[in-house]
């Protein structure tokens, strides 16, 4: 996995890498402004612009960002292309290791041009640029702690507006680096919509995280020469999540191995009219490898598809309407590796007693979904005692029902995701899958540590198509198999959310644009996708400039 800085931590990395190592920051503003000019040499295949004839305007702000913006500028001149330099500050502004670039760059010829509070002319020069010409966003980094106002603001405004293409540098400048969008933020962020990005060091959290990277287009990961190594003295904890998570699934199942040495499942869902959820939890547990699987699900639930659809699952039948519902099913936990609860369950009051019994006698690693969490609400201190035991429990909510655990809103898990999922392991003591658009695993903070030092882990896999019903039920199957067959609980969810998306992805990939990935069509796919993944993790090899997978696509320029 790679490690996702904060803009606090990115900063201790900076300082240390200078003060341990001895690499003084105008090397490392270097290194970065020549990684981003290498990316722009590799972008002619994408975006059919010819660097020798197009126009190019650096817009640079007085900082450490406007730094690399002014490295550019510089090795833009050496190599005779036409280009302007625009400086969104006054001139005494501009300081430490970006003035010492800034001097190097005028010493070699480069003229800059520096407006403050009037940015007509540099607005007017945007608007003139025409779809074969390019921005290089460099006003803005890591620093950026509320939204931006007034004429930087007009100036995102009509980068925005412009057909050129933009790259941004490290960040779209009024990105929040841990955020994405500012917690200040109206509805419409003032923030650059760039076609790449090309980020220094390390990708930043807020940048690949949910609402973030849909400003950033295609991400580059330029290596400045801060090395992985100081990330865990800065406790860096958040990690993308790449194909290396998937390793294990490649290992050789032993030759002397059987159906009882790979797992025995229990899955506890299902109601009148949802049979389809506890289904697609088991086939998908199934295929994702559990040696023997049990489906309990109620006796009105039951139809003639059940025997056809899954025939390799065993089927446990219980009566929903009798009372001490515990009483029917506590008995299966014998001989159990893990268990998976929630998928298309009856909201009634018998499923919450049996869900807090279950807590209270299974040792087993749990997994809750959906009406199952529904019906913890309000149960954290089960969940706490549970983990106090040691035994191991995931939660898979949506937005929603992430929001009813918290009390608060939809609206509000989704404009800060990391906090929520967080604040929610540390009340249950349980991983957290915090399911959308770049879904977050996270573990519960140990013990004495804050809820910000807890593991956690972005998905950069999955698509919108695979916004349709059950697929959900899907990852629930696959986490608690993994789970089941010995796997360590938060690289259990990590590898099958991954794993889930990548899924996906084959399939949204073979479609036209705007298609619906249905949850049986992932469980079809799951073998390719572990074939796919493998072969992901065994071709990486370091590289100073790489592009980073699964990123979001181009803007549509005006």
């Amino acid at each position: 996995m790679m490690p996702l800085p904060t803009a606090t931590e990115m900063r201790a990395l900076d300082e240390d890498t200078i003060a341990r190592l001895g690499i003084p920051g105008g090397i490392l503003m270097e290194s970065a402004g020549r990684g981003v000019v290498t990316v722009l040499h590799q972008l002619h295949d994408a975006t059919k612009i010819n660097l020798g004839q197009a126009q190019i305007l650096v817009i640079a702000g007085p900082g450490n960002n406007g730094g690399d913006g002014m490295v550019i500028a510089r090795y833009l001149h050496e190599q005779g292309l036409r280009f302007e330099l625009w400086v969104v500050a006054e001139r005494s502004r501009v300081r430490s290791d970006a003035l010492l670039h800034l001097v190097a760059a005028e010493a070699a010829g480069v003229t800059a041009h520096f407006c403050d509070r009037d940015t007509t002319l540099l607005r007017e020069r945007l608007a003139s640029l025409q779809r074969e010409d390019l921005i290089v966003d460099a006003l803005l980094g890591t620093g950026l702690q509320r939204s931006v106002t007034g004429g930087l603001a007009q100036v995102i405004s009509s980068i925005n507006a412009s057909r050129a293409v933009t790259v941004s540098v490290d960040l779209p400048s009024g990105l929040d680096a841990d955020r994405g969008v500012p917690s200040d933020a109206t509805t419409e962020p003032c923030i650059v919509r760039a076609d790449f990005t090309v980020t220094l060091a390390f990708p930043k959290l807020g940048l690949v995280g949910s609402p973030g990277f849909l400003f950033a287009g295609e991400i580059f990961l330029a290596d400045i020469g801060i090395p992985n190594s100081l990330c865990p003295r800065h406790k860096v904890s958040a990690q993308l999540v790449d194909a290396s998570v998937l390793a294990p699934l490649a290992a050789p199942r032993s030759a002397v191995g059987h159906k009882g040495s790979h797992g025995h499942l229990l899955i506890i869902a299902g109601s009148p009219g949802k049979l389809g959820a506890a289904l697609l939890s088991t086939e998908a547990a199934l295929r994702t490898g559990i040696g023997l699987c049990t489906l309990a699900l109620p006796k009105d639930a039951q139809d003639g598809s059940l025997g056809s659809r899954c025939p390799e699952a065993m089927t446990l039948p219980y009566v929903l309407a009798e009372p001490a519902l515990e009483a029917q099913l506590l008995p299966a936990l014998s001989g159990k590796s893990a268990l998976a609860v929630g998928p298309g369950l009856a909201p009634v009051p018998a499923i919450r007693e049996l869900l807090l019994a279950l807590l209270a006698h299974g040792p087993q690693p749990m997994v809750f979904d959906a009406e199952a969490i529904n019906q913890l609400v309000g149960a954290e201190s089960h969940l706490l005692a549970r983990a106090r035991r040691g035994a191991a429990t995931v939660l898979t909510p949506h937005p929603g029902e992430a929001a009813r655990l918290l009390g608060t809103t939809s609206a509000a898990i989704q404009a800060d995701r990391v906090t929520a999922a967080r604040t929610i392991a540390e009340k249950t003591g349980s991983v957290v899958v915090l399911k959308g658009a770049r879904t977050l695993v996270v573990e519960p903070p140990e013990p004495a540590k804050r809820a910000s030092e807890s593991r956690l882990a972005v998905i950069p896999t999955g698509n919108p198509g695979m916004g349709s019903g059950g697929m959900g039920d899907v990852l629930t199957g696959m986490i608690a198999a993994l789970l089941a067959a010995g796997w360590a609980t938060f690289d259990a969810a990590c590898a099958a959310a991954y794993w889930h998306g990548l899924a996906g992805d084959l399939v949204s990939a073979r479609r036209s644009p705007g298609s619906i990935v249905l949850g049986t069509e992932v469980i079809a796919t799951l073998e390719e996708a572990r074939s796919v993944g493998g072969q992901f993790a065994t071709s990486h090899r370091p590289w100073p400039i790489v592009p980073l997978a699964w990123t979001q696509g181009r803007r549509e320029r005006p």
